[in-house]
């Protein structure tokens, strides 16, 4: 093989692996925003339980709202050489995506934040959003019964 074939394929070995490596890094941001969406969640569904609302929130993977499954998850869409990265909040017909921006700023409702400075604390807009989709998760529960409607 001779050199500019090897500088070719070098080249496109050192694009994938830069690929690999950034989509390992949002997959784990993305996990790691997913778990603090779902602990606002919990305390929005907590809250709800006290209020006479039958809503679950004993642990993440049991959250509901009047027997209807609540599911936040880390979404991560990589297609060589774009990575797309959210988390998607979901229950019933409500869903919220929480959006994990290339220069690492989380867009949750508000301005986006630093990723680095969500670690040290939740914004009140990122715990608004929470509480937001989980209003109207509740209230799409109330109106239809937790089912979709045809259009």
């Amino acid at each position: 093989m001779n050199e500019a074939s090897k500088a070719i394929l070098a080249n496109t070995v050192k694009e994938w692996s830069k690929f690999a490596a950034d989509r390992d890094k949002f997959l784990l941001v993305a996990s790691e925003v997913a778990d603090l969406a779902r602990r606002c969640v919990q305390e929005s569904l907590a809250y709800l339980k006290t209020q006479n609302i039958d809503a679950e929130a004993d642990s993440w993977e049991t959250m509901k709202i009047m027997k209807i499954p609540v599911r936040v998850d880390p979404v991560i869409e990589a297609n060589f050489p774009n990575i797309k990265a959210s988390v998607m909040m979901k229950c019933a017909g409500a869903a919220r995506a929480i959006i994990i921006n290339p220069n690492m700023t989380i867009s949750a409702g508000g301005s986006p934040v630093p990723y680095e400075t969500l670690k040290k604390g939740l914004p009140p807009a990122f715990e608004a959003n929470a509480a937001d989709f989980v209003r109207d998760a509740f209230l799409f529960i109330a109106r239809t019964g937790g089912k979709e409607q045809a259009t």
